[in-house]
């Protein structure tokens, strides 16, 4: 097996099925989530691949899933329900210059 240095240092899972359940979060979808974490993550100092990934198996009631970890990053799940709540975790994930709107 070779092994080669990823470019990206950090990454964030966004789960695409939480959206899908019945008890799901009824004003936030993963695709506009995931949007809205690339547009926090441009101004980051370290590179972030933000992706949508299936079931994290973490099923938050009326909330997506998220899962973030990475160089220098404590890994962190997170029941993201509002944009109030994907700001916050841009905050920890991309660092504080992720403040654009």
């Amino acid at each position: 097996m070779k092994l080669e240095s990823y470019k990206y240092k950090r990454i964030v899972m966004v789960c695409a099925d939480c959206e899908d359940r019945s008890n799901g979060p009824r004003h936030l979808d993963s695709k506009s989530a995931i949007k809205e974490l690339r547009h926090l993550s441009a101004d980051s100092p370290v590179r972030t691949r933000v992706t949508r990934t299936k079931c994290l198996g973490l099923c938050p009631k009326k909330a997506v899933a998220v899962v973030a970890l990475g160089e220098a990053l404590s890994a962190v799940s997170a029941e993201i329900e509002n944009e109030g709540d994907l700001k916050d975790l841009a905050r920890y994930a991309f660092g504080s210059g992720s403040q654009k709107r």
